[in-house]
């Protein structure tokens, strides 16, 4: 697990172009032009926008780590996407390997949560640094989504 610094709901919310929950689509990981590391696609469908406007009904997902053939690649502070995982994602456009036609997640780990049949959005893969009282790891989803709205109300 990685050691991060926690960040607050707030934070996450302030920093994301865009917030949606969504259902994983596909994955597929390649190598990086270089050759030197992998980065993983995603196809998320949204369901629900919570902040911003994304241009497409589904998008694009990036990050560092997956599988290619027999090598795997993992990074300690991604929290990889799953094909049919229900998720709330706070996202940023990914610029280096996308020109911006793709997202990234902000925050790291700390910016997905995987929806559970319960309804409950829970954060996993990180350990946090100091105090983590101001950390949601785990919160029913509708909680996440008031909350997260109060703050993009607050602009």
């Amino acid at each position: 697990f990685a050691l991060m610094l926690g960040l607050s709901t707030e934070k996450l919310t302030r920093d994301a172009e865009l917030i949606i929950t969504g259902d994983v689509e596909d994955t597929e990981s390649n190598w990086t032009p270089d050759k030197k590391s992998i980065m993983t696609t995603a196809v998320v469908s949204i369901a629900e926008v919570i902040k911003g406007k994304p241009v497409e009904k589904k998008i694009r997902v990036l990050y560092p780590g997956g599988e290619v053939g027999d090598i795997g690649m993992r990074i300690s502070d991604e929290a990889p996407l799953r094909k049919g995982e229900q998720v709330l994602l706070f996202l940023k456009p990914e610029k280096q390997f996308s020109n911006g036609f793709s997202y990234s997640i902000s925050g790291r780990a700390q910016g997905k949560y995987s929806i559970g049949d319960d309804l409950v959005a829970r954060k996993h893969g990180f350990s946090v640094s100091g105090s983590d009282e101001f950390v949601d790891n785990t919160i029913q989803v509708e909680a996440l989504i008031e909350k997260i709205r109060t703050y993009v109300d607050e602009k």
